[in-house]
């Protein structure tokens, strides 16, 4: 298995863009895949008008407008950072939330690349998309991505381990990246009363991944952190890896997606790129 096309999503501002285009480039001419670009903008809640409606007519036009102009400089953004590569492009564009747009688009890609900038996200909702959101929904994995970051070698990966459908999701998902890597290590992070439990099912997991040309070794440890996620990004650190692969785990209430605490944590503050599945 291989990626054969990426999705990555494109916003009209240029902190939040630029670097993730090019580690998504990257990816692409490593895997040879197709790169399709995706942006999506709405409308935010007008106004309240008390005389009878002029003004929020006014508004709706002006944003239109603002939003057609900010998927023209999307776009253009996208096809000139691709304009030097070798690789097959398309464009993805829609007056629609972020999230649900991509979530929707992901049906033509392998791989979703998409941001974690949660002040973005925070501030605008009808421009920015909650990663968290389009993991749940898309039915693909996705690599988070931290602000600024423009680069993912992928030579060391550090894969959470926990006896879930979703990490073993997570793990098949991932094995492009796994059979490219150094180094792999997959970790769980479990109580003292569970050592060796933990380590009879990681050396499942590394007896799996070496009949598929894929060499591992596994770490169990008693959690000594603030949580399984500083664990695992410990770990990471330790290890010199920037991909940290987990299985995404949440549900839906009141229409805003609930997480689990380690699916959480690393959607929140990981310094490093993820890849989730759900």
């Amino acid at each position: 298995m291989s990626y054969a096309s990426i999705l990555v999503h494109v916003e009209n501002a240029e902190a939040s863009s630029d670097a993730r285009l090019e580690l998504a480039a990257t990816l692409a001419q490593r895997f040879d895949a197709a790169l399709i670009g995706a942006t999506a903008a709405t409308f935010r809640p007008p106004p309240v008008d008390a005389f009878g409606g002029v003004v929020f007519v006014d508004v709706l036009a002006d944003e239109r407008e603002q939003i057609a102009a900010e998927l023209r400089d999307a776009e253009a953004r996208f096809r000139s950072h691709c304009a030097s590569r070798t690789f097959a492009t398309e464009w993805r564009a829609a007056i629609d939330m972020p999230a649900e747009m991509l979530a929707r688009e992901a049906r033509s890609a392998d791989l979703i690349v998409i941001g974690r900038d949660l002040d973005r996200q925070r501030a605008d909702i009808y421009r920015a998309a909650d990663p968290g959101s389009v993991m749940m929904a898309a039915g693909r994995p996705v690599v988070v991505v931290p602000a600024g970051t423009s680069a993912l070698s992928a030579e060391h990966v550090v894969i959470a381990w926990k006896d879930t459908r979703e990490a073993r999701r997570a793990l098949w998902d991932a094995s492009p990246f796994l059979r490219a890597a150094a180094t792999v290590h997959v970790v769980e992070v479990a109580p003292e009363s569970e050592l060796d439990a933990a380590q009879a099912r990681t050396g499942d997991v590394i007896r799996h991944l070496d009949r598929h040309q894929i060499k591992a070794r596994s770490d169990v440890r008693v959690q000594r952190e603030a949580s399984v996620a500083d664990e695992l990004i410990l770990v990471a650190e330790q290890n010199g890896a920037d991909l940290i692969v987990a299985g995404g785990y949440g549900h839906a209430r009141l229409r805003e997606w609930v997480f689990g605490g380690v699916t959480h944590d690393l959607l929140r503050r990981c310094p490093k790129c993820c890849l989730l599945s759900h």
